[in-house]
């Protein structure tokens, strides 16, 4: 925060925007509330905006409010100078414009998040068809397709966004008019200040205003979810391009070449990303053990540090966010017809011979179990594939378990055992079968566009607000002007 990089200047130039913003919208709370009157108000509003135009210093936010403050009560006239702190402290006033600043850093954090959720919702949804294997313990398990293999990225990230309505409601609570913690025997207007800042209402209870911190972790926690849902898929993605390099093909902007290695490529770009997503959940943890420690009371002082970790924390998130985005939605190909070979092999349809054998000999579910465990392990023991099971084996297995041969067509286990047919037979809620892929993607898309209009909503009301406090600062400078 005391930094001379041009990102900690510009961060400390929104700060200053919003010490202006808060300490105007006081005065003119302190005005509706009958406190001050038109003159005394107009002469504030008239100093605050020439004040807001300034240069800030380099300080930290407490050292902010204060410069603010002195600025402006040296150029007030007398008889007006040190208004504006009626009813008004340092902790209150830093504990508003942190708040301020974190709830705009939710929603930006937002559209970055919906921007990778509509790219791996398109990616999915062009790929329902996309026959591939799924792992388990490194192993492939069963079939599925790409377009359902990608929910596990797709519902992590659907159900932060559905958590981050939640924490920007704790973050949009104003602190205001809590003065150093015990707010002020004036009669003020704590609900009018925040609703000038666009705010939903106060923080009730005053010492909770301004030492509140559970916010602002809250905000570090939603990075830590995406950074870990998008960190799980790129590991896995990372795992196919090692082990099966044919099943999937990055972009050229992905990789570097290496000189004296022409034939490789190095994820670069990818590995990158990785390394994004572990600093998110240092940040993260970095700023949950240092509020441990945090005073119990105002924390005016020792904001910065909050501030300084969620802002890197939200920076590095919407930067993954970002190159995730820019990953599904351009820059990576699937190879179909490698990962459809890949998906009916090392048996990962055979689960479904006890239920071939339920259904077309209507045996009972013991048997067909008995059976069909024989006969994988047979197959497994012998190095036969699915494709490669017979009836002589399966009637050997029935002999064993029933003492009797089925006489099963080949043609129909082939059929029965297909990956293919294996996923088309996958019809439940958010099964892998195509239709239910698309059903279930279509359901995440209607998530998606409910938690676009909402922050849409939100940016339409806070701009009605800064709207109305603009009204009133610009009629109270007419009125300064007139006289």
């Amino acid at each position: 925060m005391n930094g001379s990089a041009p990102e900690s200047r510009a961060q400390q130039r929104a700060l200053w925007d919003y010490v202006g913003q808060t300490v105007a919208a006081h005065v003119v709370m302190l005005f509706d509330a009958g406190l001050i009157d038109d003159d005394a108000r107009s002469r504030l509003l008239a100093v605050i905006d020439a004040v807001s135009a300034a240069q800030p210093p380099e300080a930290t936010l407490a050292g902010l409010v204060a410069d603010f403050d002195n600025r402006l009560d040296a150029q007030t006239p007398a008889g007006v100078s040190g208004t504006a702190r009626v009813g008004r402290g340092t902790a209150d006033t830093v504990a508003t414009v942190s708040r301020l600043a974190l709830r705009d850093s939710v929603l930006e954090l937002g559209d970055a998040l919906d921007a990778a959720r509509r790219a791996s919702l398109d990616l999915a949804a062009a790929n329902v068809t996309t026959l591939m294997p799924a792992y388990v313990g490194g192993q492939p398990a069963q079939p599925t397709n790409f377009g359902h293999f990608l929910g596990g990225l797709i519902g992590p990230l659907g159900r932060t966004a559905a958590r981050m309505t939640g924490v920007y409601a704790e973050v949009n609570r104003s602190p205001l008019g809590a003065a150093a913690l015990a707010s002020t025997g004036l009669g003020i207007e704590r609900e009018r200040a925040a609703e000038l800042l666009g705010f939903d209402g106060p923080i009730v209870n005053t010492l909770d205003a301004v030492a509140a911190v559970d916010h602002a972790v809250a905000i570090a926690d939603l990075t830590s979810g995406m950074a870990i849902a998008v960190r799980r898929f790129i590991v896995e993605l990372r795992t196919w391009l090692r082990t099966e390099p044919d099943s999937f093909r990055l972009a050229e902007s992905w990789t570097t070449a290496v000189p004296d290695l022409p034939q490789l490529r190095v994820p670069t770009r990818l590995e990158a990303l990785l390394a994004g997503t572990r600093a998110i959940e240092a940040d993260a943890q970095a700023l949950r053990s240092a509020v441990a420690d945090f005073p119990y009371g105002p924390i005016a002082w020792c904001i910065d540090e909050v501030l300084t970790r969620v802002f890197a924390a939200v920076e590095r998130c919407i930067t993954v966010l970002k190159e995730t985005a820019v990953l599904l939605g351009s820059d990576l190909e699937t190879n179909r017809a490698y990962l459809a070979n890949r998906a009916g092999r090392s048996h990962t349809t055979s689960s479904d011979l006890a239920d071939f054998l339920m259904i077309e000999e209507q045996l009972d579910p013991g048997t067909a179990q008995s059976i069909a465990a024989r006969v994988t392990a047979r197959i497994i023991g012998e190095g036969i594939d699915v494709s490669g099971i017979t009836p002589e084996i399966i009637d050997a297995a029935a002999l064993m378990v029933i003492g009797r041969e089925l006489k099963v067509e080949f043609e129909s286990i082939s059929r029965y055992l297909a990956p293919r047919r294996f996923l088309e037979r996958r019809t439940a809620t958010g099964a892998p079968s195509p239709a239910a892929t698309r059903a279930y993607l279509d359901q995440e898309a209607l998530r998606l566009g409910t938690d676009q209009r909402w922050r849409t909503g939100v940016r339409e009301r806070l701009s009605a607000s800064a709207a109305s406090l603009q009204a009133a600062i610009d009629e109270a400078l007419a009125r300064s002007v007139a006289d």
